[in-house]
């Protein structure tokens, strides 16, 4: 609501139906490219080498896919269990290949927000933004490098039960983060989000908005860092009004920045959305023939 609030309906309609059809299909093709790099970094962070990168962007593309149709993050849990079962993985190992994933993420994003951040006005809203922002970062920071010193001075085995759980996550996210691997995750994380960025450009340039890198970068960082904490499913209206949001604070026009957020969520929600189905009824054949082959003498008996 507060994203529609005095939105021109015919304002709307124009530059939607105005929008370059060719830059909006690039557009979709680079998010593809996304969710491939952060597939083949989520393979480098859980040192799974008997698993292909297709079947960890499966797994990727499936979370993202659980996200946008149910609240809260629970396609990223799941990432966890797919990963224990699909590559024979410890589950505190699986856990921590996803803490680390998904704290990159936000790590890069503050480090992007603050590198834009003394460019663009500071509305009250963006303030308090950039204070929620950077502690987020900062504590994932903080966390990441807690981790890596108990990983450092090795396992205790004293902890049980849920403490022992802990433990174990903990030297598992610690261990991520030492030596050159560190470099490599880093490197990718950049890459997956500077193509997101560029992503947003090509969506951006097919309604006529023309944006420096800088400010392209700003709108990815404020978007992506917004939905960081769980929302709706697929973040529908919060997403809406972080574009308006960012893209007002640079001067767009509403209608041209309610149509921004309109298309750039598209882009990524509608085909990961039908990905995420075709693997489910991809997957539920075989789980059926699974169970069935397990219980041959009630078969038998049937």
């Amino acid at each position: 609501m507060l994203s529609l609030r005095h939105l021109d309906g015919a304002k709307l309609k124009a530059s939607l139906g105005g929008a370059n059809v060719g830059a909006l299909m690039l557009s979709v093709a680079v998010m593809a490219i996304v969710y491939l790099i952060q597939a083949d970094r989520w393979r480098v962070i859980s040192a799974a080498p008997g698993v292909s990168l297709s079947r960890f962007a499966e797994w990727v593309v499936g979370a993202v896919a659980v996200n946008n149709v149910l609240p809260g993050r629970a396609g990223d849990i799941l990432r966890s269990e797919w990963l224990a079962r699909g590559a024979g993985k410890p589950r505190a190992s699986a856990v921590s290949s996803v803490v680390v994933d998904r704290g990159l993420d936000v790590v890069t994003l503050v480090a992007m927000f603050g590198l834009t951040y003394p460019f663009v006005p500071h509305p009250r809203w963006l303030n308090d933004f950039w204070i929620v922002g950077g502690s987020l970062g900062a504590v994932v920071s903080i966390v990441f490098i807690a981790a890596a010193v108990y990983a450092g001075r090795g396992r205790s085995s004293a902890a049980r039960g849920m403490r022992a759980r802990l433990a174990d996550i903990a030297h598992g996210v610690g261990s991520v983060l030492r030596g050159r691997l560190v470099l490599k995750i880093a490197v990718r994380s950049a890459l997956a989000w500077t193509a997101w960025a560029f992503s947003a450009w090509l969506v951006a340039s097919s309604l006529g908005i023309a944006l420096t890198p800088l400010e392209v970068l700003f709108v990815t960082a404020v978007l992506n860092l917004g939905v960081a904490i769980p929302s709706s499913p697929g973040f529908i209206g919060t997403y809406q009004w972080l574009g308006v949001s960012a893209l007002g604070n640079l001067g767009v026009g509403h209608a041209d920045a309610f149509a921004f957020s309109v298309l750039m969520h598209a882009a990524w929600y509608v085909p990961t959305t039908i990905a995420g189905v075709v693997l489910a009824l991809r997957k539920v054949p075989t789980a059926v023939a699974g169970a069935l082959v397990q219980r041959p003498s009630e078969n038998r008996a049937a």
